[in-house]
């Protein structure tokens, strides 16, 4: 299967299961952890660089690429910030027959978010930052969220002018080749695409109800929701087996549904 837009995680069933999550490295274990334990006739597919919005066209074009290969959808699913995507691509994939959606520790994208990615993308190289701009840095991040709190492209386009000024300069006082560079600041404004895609999405669905699966201290952010909650840190959700075994018995029908 030759796929842009998606990256094969198992290929293990004519069925498809699509896996909505930023791919690049966290703390967070995250779906490539998932899906060894999760023994079903399936295949999983997992989303690429998202890239820039807007999200319905980024839609239209991973979905395209899903229904050129013949296969149908069993599942969508979701983590965190990437929830709110997963629900737009199942309601985009759902006239094929609505697949089953499950989000795990689902959150919406705010300014707080944005600047929180920015203060933990700087924490990597702050050993190399100045004191004065580590402290103007966070100075701006919160100085965005308060001046425009409901507009996240004009809190997210400043935050990656000043991370690539701050990571030129730490290159110059490393000497660090340019290539490197170049990862450092395409990485961070990777991430800050694929928020502000996330940000546009939302958790209301047209053709089917979700089941929000938490670990320990998450909530689901709508009310009556169908949820399940775990006694699981949010770090470890995709990676224990109990999740595991429940994700199996949701997409096998075991589990009630």
């Amino acid at each position: 299967m030759k796929l842009t837009n998606w990256r094969q995680l198992s290929d293990q069933g004519d069925d498809l299961v699509l896996c909505l999550d930023f791919p690049g490295g966290r703390a967070a274990a995250g779906f490539a952890e998932l899906v060894p334990g999760v023994p079903v006739d399936a295949s999983f597919l997992h989303i690429g660089q998202a890239g820039a919005g807007p999200l319905a066209v980024c839609v239209d074009r991973w979905v395209a690429e899903v229904a050129a290969t013949g296969r149908p959808v069993l599942a969508v699913l979701g983590f965190c910030a990437g929830t709110t995507l997963a629900t737009r691509v199942a309601d985009a994939i759902a006239a094929a027959g609505p697949p089953t959606v499950v989000l795990f520790d689902a959150v919406s994208t705010t300014g707080d978010a944005l600047a929180g990615a920015f203060t933990w993308a700087l924490e990597s190289s702050a050993k190399h930052l100045t004191a004065d701009e580590l402290t103007d840095a966070r100075g701006l991040s919160e100085q965005l969220v308060a001046t425009y709190p409901d507009d996240l492209p004009r809190i997210a386009a400043p935050l990656a002018d000043r991370y690539d000024r701050l990571m030129r300069a730490v290159a110059d006082r490393l000497s660090l080749p340019g290539f490197l560079l170049k990862e450092l600041t395409g990485g961070f404004t990777a991430y800050l695409e694929y928020l502000l895609l996330a940000g546009e999405g939302g958790f209301d669905m047209r053709t089917t109800t979700p089941l929000f699966l938490n670990s320990l201290g998450y909530e689901p952010p709508v009310e009556g929701a169908r949820t399940i909650t775990l006694d699981i840190s949010h770090d470890d959700l995709l990676r224990e087996p109990e999740v595991h075994k429940l994700v199996a018995d949701l997409l096998t029908g075991k589990h009630p549904w």
